[in-house]
């Protein structure tokens, strides 16, 4: 049987669904806010590709002169600047077409 997680905003809330889960004769289990940070971080970890694989736009790019340059360039150099390799830009088009 699937569970539910419900994490509510205040005490008087916890309280509120855990008397209302109790009369309708569910059972319930109050956990740590630190128990349900790791029940969400394995869930996460549960998705991530472990296989070894690496994508291909993951693997170093040789950058010419002028990018060299352009990484070395200092955070008041770059203010109102934005930079994005044509590379990412395909590979997000590329993913948003394949949804």
């Amino acid at each position: 049987m699937d569970s539910i997680l419900i994490s509510p905003k205040t005490e008087k809330e916890l309280q509120y669904v855990l008397e209302l889960l109790h009369t309708l004769e569910i059972d319930a289990k109050k956990i740590s806010e630190a128990d349900r940070d790791d029940f969400e971080l394995a869930q996460l970890l549960k998705n991530v590709d472990a296989s070894g694989i690496v994508r291909e736009e993951t693997q170093p790019i040789k950058l010419n002169a002028k990018q060299v340059k352009l990484l070395e360039q200092s955070e008041s150099e770059m203010a109102g600047k934005t930079v994005v390799p044509e590379k990412v830009i395909q590979v997000e088009e590329d993913e948003w077409l394949s949804k």
